[in-house]
């Protein structure tokens, strides 16, 4: 008679690798922001060092992010685009 085989133990699930990235230079020096608007009155914060964006004008605020976010909210109480606020 053959003795009955053991259960099997489940095998443990395989590391996955650690994927190293390095992290962009923004997230590591405090970067210098400016304040964009687009033709439909809607504002932006960008880096000031990158290129403005085709359809983005600057608005004429730099600052810190948390200055810029200040400035916007001053300036921006209606969230809705041009379109939509004349309707």
């Amino acid at each position: 008679m053959r003795r009955p085989t053991p259960p099997r133990r489940p095998r443990p699930a395989p590391e996955r690798p650690t994927v190293h990235t390095r992290p962009s230079p923004e997230d590591t020096v405090p970067t210098t922001h400016q304040v964009l608007v687009n033709h439909e009155g809607q504002y932006a914060l960008y880096p000031a060092a990158r290129e403005t964006p085709d359809g983005w004008t600057p608005a004429g605020f730099d600052g810190t992010e948390d200055e810029c976010a200040g400035f916007v909210d001053a300036q921006w109480p209606d969230t809705r685009p041009l379109s939509l606020r004349g309707a």
